[in-house]
């Protein structure tokens, strides 16, 4: 028997966008793909998507950390500017609607939201809830962030699906009993969901 799956929770970048901050970091931080660098950046990554720094703040470490020289407004216009829909998968999520459907993502300040509406994606026709970590206080992979998503999705979590970019957030769900896939395109990830049941 299949699996049967009442919620999807898709992330943002990488899945639901491509491009944008890890493009942005590949091509103007070399500093940061160092291993000292990836620790210092996730550190800082960390505290922004809590909220515990401002997303200017995050921008004006990096220019001191690593030597970016761009302004904060140049770099968020940058990520902003580059994260492109993936039209594959959106085109495919109104297919899914038997489960609710989800958006769980780790911000820079406000920024998700913000890429939400410019890309036209803020719509019920497509998400039923939108969970951003800014506004929760609680980011992945913390298993209490995942707690509270299924809390407000009133589902547990063998009912539940993350669809992520990042293996260790897809390894995080399955330690509390969640499904998890991790998202390369659009055509992986509708061959990945035939082997559940949407309810």
């Amino acid at each position: 028997m299949k699996p049967k799956i009442k919620a999807i929770i898709f992330d943002l970048g990488g899945v639901i966008t491509h491009g944008g901050y890890l493009d942005f970091v590949k091509h103007y931080c070399t500093a940061c793909l160092t291993r000292q660098g990836q620790k210092k950046i996730f550190e800082l990554e960390h505290q922004v998507n809590l909220g515990k720094i401002t997303e200017s703040q995050f921008y004006k470490k990096i220019r001191e950390v690593f030597g970016v020289r761009l302004t904060p407004k140049q770099m968020h216009n940058l990520i902003v500017k580059h994260m492109k829909a993936d039209k594959g998968l959106v085109h495919l999520i109104p297919h899914l609607k038997k489960a609710k459907i989800a958006l769980f993502t780790n911000s820079i300040g406000h920024m998700a939201l913000e890429v939400l509406r410019k890309r036209h994606l803020s719509s019920r026709r497509i998400f039923d809830k939108v969970f951003v970590s800014t506004k929760m206080r609680l980011a992945k992979p913390a298993r209490r962030a995942y707690q509270y998503v299924l809390k407000e999705l009133k589902v547990k979590p063998r009912e539940a699906m993350m669809v992520d970019d990042r293996p260790e957030n897809i390894r995080a769900v399955k330690k509390i009993g969640m499904h998890g896939i991790v998202y390369k395109n659009s055509r992986q990830f509708k061959r990945a969901i035939k082997k559940y049941e949407l309810v």
